[in-house]
């Protein structure tokens, strides 16, 4: 079965937003199983520095990933595609032999060069801005379509 792993920067706070993470978990768990994992962010208040902030969750951060997942790092800089390419990507690297893929999604400051660096694939959902937060939930709906797609359910029209 496909791992997916959601590393996210900061807790989800609002009830709507949980309630859409837990409808698109519950719905890929045909395709996929998905752990979202969330790393305590940094208060920027009490933080001497962003460059601080970001080597805190740095180290989180690649302490949390793996050597047998493809990592992608949702960036503003990222490949922007639309839900057929990103589906193609899923397809082409399960063709590959992936079958663990790990998606991190840094705080309101992003993510440092280094975790940029260790990620070789970069994506953007949009490019509009959305909260950190809302950002997981359309990641795993982008997720959930990506297979829909792949096995030519109704769900993408």
């Amino acid at each position: 079965m496909v791992k997916i792993k959601v590393i996210a920067v900061g807790k989800t706070k609002e009830d709507w937003i949980k309630e859409g993470l837990q409808h698109y978990q519950k719905l890929l768990k045909r395709y996929a199983k998905v752990n979202l994992v969330e790393i305590k962010e940094e208060r920027v208040a009490v933080s001497p520095s962003t460059k601080s902030i970001l080597e805190k969750a740095t180290d989180k951060i690649l302490g949390l990933l793996s050597k047998s997942s493809l990592c992608i790092a949702l960036d503003v800089k990222g490949a922007c595609n639309n839900s057929e390419v990103f589906s193609n990507f899923f397809k082409e690297n399960l063709n590959q032999g992936y079958n663990e893929f790990t998606f991190v999604i840094g705080g309101p400051l992003g993510l440092s060069p280094k975790v940029l660096d260790v990620c070789p694939l970069r994506l953007s959902l949009s490019p509009m801005t959305f909260t950190h937060e809302m950002s997981r939930v359309i990641l795993l709906e982008q997720i959930y379509r990506a297979f829909s797609i792949i096995q030519g359910s109704k769900y993408h029209k």
